[in-house]
């Protein structure tokens, strides 16, 4: 069933377990840590078992890592959005697989202190989703001129996308439900983060208390928890080939470091280098 992440130490442990998941591993013997590495993990798969420890780091795409997001004010009120869509989602069984982008309108005039203006934008939410069943493989996307019988909806969102992709309940999480800004704009892959993300664990490295671990691994996850916490769809053309980006793989003590997309299923490996991946129900055909 959905749920509340309500620390952050709870959401770091969903999407370490996530990935390895998503790599076709089962975990074993995990040990949780506060900090310098994240987890000690026994990951398995066929025949062929290692021990890992494993650093995550969250993924922004408006800042460097360490760095504050100027986004963070609308951030938080969409968490409360999101714990009360969980609720409300654990009641609706018929809404499993169901998932939402909302474009905010640009300077909202919110904070996380407001509890009830998200409880009512939830619940528009929902009562929107109820009222425009979609069949699997469905996308349909409304503007704010469609939204006039739902008044939180429509003096706070430019336009919503609707899917079904899946029946799976693995589906009803918070993440299925995620917004973006108007400020945002059509943000892309930032290597400037991703670089930053990687100087800086390689620098802390030298104070983690590694253990006796097969890998040591950094997982710069882009979790679509927040709206600055995604990074883009998998397009050719990207352009991975960074030179600072190869340079500090290269002297990292991590044996492995790979950037994930979570909201739209994709992942790639920056060290080995190795191509990247769609997954899922966003696999091309």
């Amino acid at each position: 069933m959905p749920r509340v992440y309500r620390t952050k130490k709870e959401v770091e442990r969903f999407l370490i377990q996530e990935f390895c998941h998503v790599l076709g591993y089962s975990i074993s013997g995990p040990v949780w840590r506060r900090e310098r590495p994240d987890a000690l993990l026994t990951l398995t798969q066929g025949k062929n078992k290692k021990r890992i420890a494993l650093e995550h780091t969250d993924y922004f795409n408006d800042t460097l890592a360490g760095e504050r997001s100027p986004r963070t004010p609308v951030d938080e009120f969409w968490q409360r959005v999101q714990a009360s869509l969980v609720s409300r989602l654990s009641r609706r069984k018929h809404l499993i697989g169901i998932s939402a982008r909302v474009r905010l309108k640009s300077n909202l005039p919110v904070s996380k202190r407001d509890v009830e203006l998200a409880r009512r934008l939830a619940a528009e939410l929902i009562g929107f989703a109820e009222s425009h069943p979609l069949e699997v493989g469905q996308i349909l996307t409304w503007s704010s001129r469609d939204l006039r019988e739902y008044r939180a909806l429509q003096s706070m969102v430019t336009n919503m996308i609707l899917s079904r992709g899946s029946d799976d309940g693995v589906f009803a999480s918070r993440w299925s439900w995620l917004c973006s800004n108007t400020a945002t704009g059509g943000v892309g892959l930032s290597l400037n983060y991703i670089r930053s993300a990687i100087d800086r664990k390689n620098k802390k490295s030298a104070t983690y208390d590694w253990p006796d671990a097969d890998e040591k691994w950094l997982l710069i996850a882009a979790s679509g928890n927040t709206i600055s916490n995604c990074a883009a769809p998998l397009m050719r053309g990207m352009n991975w080939d960074d030179c600072d980006v190869a340079g500090l793989c290269a002297v990292s003590p991590f044996d492995r470091i790979v950037f994930w997309e979570r909201p739209w299923s994709w992942y790639k490996w920056l060290k080995p280098v190795e191509p990247a991946v769609e997954y899922g129900s966003r696999k091309k055909k």
